[in-house]
């Protein structure tokens, strides 16, 4: 009898639920819609049209050169003719992306390619690289294009193991290192690597400084320092 009487409860309890379920409007299909936008804000661009853009070419509050922009760096891109390096589209580049500290400061850009560390007061980014050695200038951005696409999280960079690539500089001259660490940080010609000392010594090497800029004709990792393989000649001024 308890049975019977256990049975027709919970055949009262399923009915109700029928009936109270049916008032339940459908439940909305979610789409999810993150806060953070995740697609590559410039992607459409070359790296030479992100170079002049405002996000590149950036100034302090009083009117100073920040130092993660790349106001010299377009300057110096100009003033050597090298526009269409970063401009035309190719089959994937790396841009080491020199920014305004990489300049400044003595055994920098600016005291390679003109002499001197020296910069008169107002002069503009185009006026100090008219003084440059335009031959010097040229080694140097082309030292800093490398022939293959890398992302800071490649796959194919095993942590703390030294890669080779080649930059525009043709042969041995031209070689330069990555090496990524368990942090995913990213150290250029940083030792012990398969170059001369003169690339991985007394301050030729650098551990880039931002990363993955993605451009529809390459990808861009600022350093706040130039590197080398060679040293870059002496400028003819």
């Amino acid at each position: 009898m308890k049975k019977i009487k256990a049975i027709k409860l919970c055949s009262t309890l399923l009915l109700m639920l029928a009936f109270i379920g049916c008032d339940i409007d459908l439940q909305e299909r979610f789409v999810f819609e993150p806060e953070v936008d995740l697609t590559d804000p410039f992607g459409e661009m070359t790296a030479w049209q992100f170079f002049n853009s405002t996000q590149a070419l950036k100034l302090n509050e009083d009117g100073t050169l920040n130092g993660d922009g790349l106001n010299y760096f377009r300057a110096a891109i100009e003033a050597a003719g090298m526009v269409d390096e970063y401009n035309t589209p190719n089959d994937g580049r790396t841009f080491i992306m020199l920014n305004n500290n990489a300049f400044e400061g003595n055994g920098d850009i600016i005291a390679l390619v003109t002499g001197s560390a020296d910069i008169e007061e107002g002069e503009t980014p185009a006026e100090v690289m008219a003084r440059a050695d335009i031959s010097v200038l040229r080694l140097i951005l082309q030292y800093h294009i490398i022939t293959t696409y890398i992302t800071q999280n490649n796959p194919l960079l095993v942590r703390d193991v030294n890669y080779e690539f080649q930059t525009l500089i043709p042969g041995e001259a031209g070689k330069i290192v990555l090496r990524r660490d368990s942090q995913l940080r990213v150290d250029v010609n940083t030792s012990p690597a398969p170059l001369p000392s003169t690339a991985t010594g007394g301050g030729n090497n650098e551990r880039l400084r931002n990363y993955n800029y993605v451009f529809s004709n390459g990808i861009g990792h600022s350093s706040n320092d130039p590197v080398r393989n060679e040293p870059y000649p002496s400028p003819n001024n």
